[in-house]
């Protein structure tokens, strides 16, 4: 009787383990470590992207720069008020000589390594985190999709949606990026675009005091196309 409770109390672990794991980012070995007393690096990149992982271990303001030879450059500023740690993603078009700067007002540490496009998550999607994330990658098919956040106001980040290879999902207009929320927006939810099948990521960008946040990615249906209805004879 001991043993049987034994193996129905590992059963039910196992199974609680199961659905309370999150999917996580996964990233090759680190290309360049960085920290406030060594804050820059050269490096040789080929085309993709590569995530640089933070780590703040006090309230501060940081300041990231990515520049590559053929001129083309990202900058993000985050402040915290609250050790955090957090990833940012920067595409890389082709193969180049560049270089990413940190600053910040504190003690930090970082880790620049490349994104792994392997295993991505499928639909529907569930994506959580806190601050500012780059989610695992994902499938989507061509079509249109409800984007939807489960905060809004100051408590919103922003949110991006990404191709695999860095280059941002601008909507029809080449206006914006999409999914398009901001801190001034009071809409649940947006519907969005994907123009071909593929691999996409989500780039989530909290520039003040990073709190939680949840969103999900799920099909839309298509509404049928309204046609002529059946002949009324008199």
């Amino acid at each position: 009787m001991k043993l049987f409770l034994l193996f129905a109390l590992i059963f039910v672990i196992s199974i609680t383990s199961c659905v309370n794991s999150e999917p996580v980012l996964e990233t090759g070995l680190p290309l360049a470590l960085l920290s406030n007393d060594h804050p820059n690096s050269s490096l040789k990149l080929d085309p993709g992207v590569v995530i640089v992982s933070f780590q703040a271990y006090d309230p501060q303001e940081m300041q990231f720069n990515q520049y590559c030879r053929q001129s083309w450059a990202e900058s993000s500023e985050i402040r915290m008020n609250s050790p955090y740690n957090g990833s940012l993603a920067f595409g890389i078009p082709e193969k180049n000589d560049c270089s990413i700067n940190i600053s910040g007002s504190g003690t930090w540490t970082a880790q620049v390594s490349r994104m792994e496009m392997n295993n991505p998550l499928k639909m529907p999607l569930n994506l959580s985190g806190s601050g500012t994330t780059v989610s695992p990658p994902f499938t989507l098919e061509k079509g249109n999709y409800i984007f939807q956040r489960g905060e809004t106001g100051i408590a919103s980040p922003m949110y991006e949606l990404t191709f695999s290879n860095g280059t941002p999902l601008m909507d029809g207009n080449n206006t914006y990026i999409q999914p398009s929320f901001n801190s001034a927006i009071p809409d649940t939810f947006h519907i969005i675009s994907i123009p071909e099948p593929g691999v996409y990521f989500l780039s989530v960008i909290a520039e003040d005091n990073p709190k939680p946040w949840n969103v999900s990615i799920s099909s839309l249906l298509e509404v049928p196309v309204m046609g002529p209805g059946p002949v009324i004879r008199k």
